[in-house]
């Protein structure tokens, strides 16, 4: 004879029972041993690797300073398109002079006119702290350009 309400009884159901709370209670108490003395950060999960931003090329490869020499023969003008105004203009005869100053440092252009009356021209090119101490023209030039580079470079 078979019940089609068959139930089980009652002490395998406070067996059951008993079984789940010790599965419950082991679980809610933490790992032990090596594991239980891992610090917060040694226990979470690593973050999957990220694959890193592509850098912009000019950081990669920058780009050399600024070549004083392509002042050379350029007008007044020019020098001043390149390198805006000058803190000094200074003109004597067939020679101007020309400082454009920081304070890292004084970067002179010198200029004559070959024959007077006609234009003058870069010929001279000189880098100096405000003491008058020689310091590194390519350097000092670049400190005068936004970015150390010529504006069309």
């Amino acid at each position: 004879m078979t019940h089609k309400n068959h139930r089980p009884s009652l002490s395998y159901r406070v067996w059951r029972f008993s079984a789940l709370c010790g599965l419950l209670l082991t679980a809610a108490c933490g790992p032990t041993g090596p594991q239980a003395t891992r610090t917060p950060e040694q226990a979470a999960p690593k973050p999957p690797a990220l694959t890193p931003e592509p850098q912009p090329l000019a950081e990669i490869h920058p780009r050399p300073l600024a070549n004083p020499l392509r002042l050379m023969g350029a007008s007044p003008q020019d020098v001043q398109a390149l390198m805006g105004n000058p803190t000094l203009v200074r003109r004597e005869d067939m020679m101007q002079v020309m400082l454009f100053e920081n304070t890292g440092c004084v970067f002179e252009v010198v200029f004559y006119e070959p024959t007077q009356g006609e234009y003058f021209e870069a010929r001279h090119i000189a880098a100096r702290t405000r003491k008058g101490n020689n310091v590194d023209i390519d350097a000092c030039l670049a400190s005068h350009l936004p970015g150390g580079h010529w504006p069309d470079e």
